[in-house]
């Protein structure tokens, strides 16, 4: 009996030996605007402007860290695209499933007189910044506190008004989950980012 209680604590040593010296793995995540119920068609037009990456990690495609208690880190970086061109995506989804037509924005410098040198039949036109999109995950021996931070700038030009209204959310929701499901963080991820536009552009949906 004594002997088969060595030996699984061996295996359980071992193991535990061999996750330590297990080399960092990368995740890739889709960024992706998680859509409601599409609405119907409208004459409305949205010129969508690049936002514009201004965050602060080094490298351009990270967008999580998943640390572990030997010290060992894992990275989150996002699949096949940039944070620009996925955010600016996400915002073009946002537009079309409330029935807008979308098209690209040219030359709009984010001023209320610039709007003067726009197409006269657009609606409205976009463009932001994102300060901080990010996922911070500290893994123990069964569970992981997860952190997620979205922070962003909109900057909404209502072309009829010639008014220029700027706008911006951080949202930071905090969870526990047992073990760790990139999947899950790549869902939950999107659906902070969803959110936040949503908020961020709610006001487009009423512009005539």
């Amino acid at each position: 009996m004594k002997a088969n209680v060595y030996a699984v604590l061996m295996i359980l040593g071992l193991a535990v030996a061999l996750s330590g010296c297990a080399p960092s793995k990368t995740y890739l995540i889709e960024l992706n605007y998680l859509p409601d119920q599409k609405a119907a068609p409208t004459a409305k037009v949205a010129a969508i402007c690049p936002f514009e990456d201004v965050r602060k990690e080094t490298e351009r495609d990270l967008i999580g860290l998943r640390n572990h208690g030997d010290k060992k880190v894992d990275f989150l970086k996002v699949e096949g695209t940039s944070v620009s061109e996925a955010v600016t995506q996400a915002v073009r989804d946002y537009f079309i499933d409330n029935g807008f037509q979308v098209t690209d924005c040219k030359g709009w410098d984010m001023s209320p007189e610039g709007l003067d040198r726009l197409p006269g039949d657009l609606t409205v036109v976009v463009g932001g910044k994102v300060d901080s999109l990010m996922v911070e995950a500290n893994s123990g021996v069964m569970t992981t506190n997860i952190q997620y931070t979205v922070r962003m700038r909109v900057h909404i030009g209502k072309v009829k008004e010639r008014t220029v209204v700027t706008r911006a959310i951080e949202s930071m929701p905090k969870e526990k989950k047992v073990g760790f499901d990139p999947e899950y963080v790549e869902e939950t991820l999107n659906s902070v980012m969803t959110e936040a536009l949503q908020k961020l552009l709610a006001e487009c949906l009423v512009c005539e």
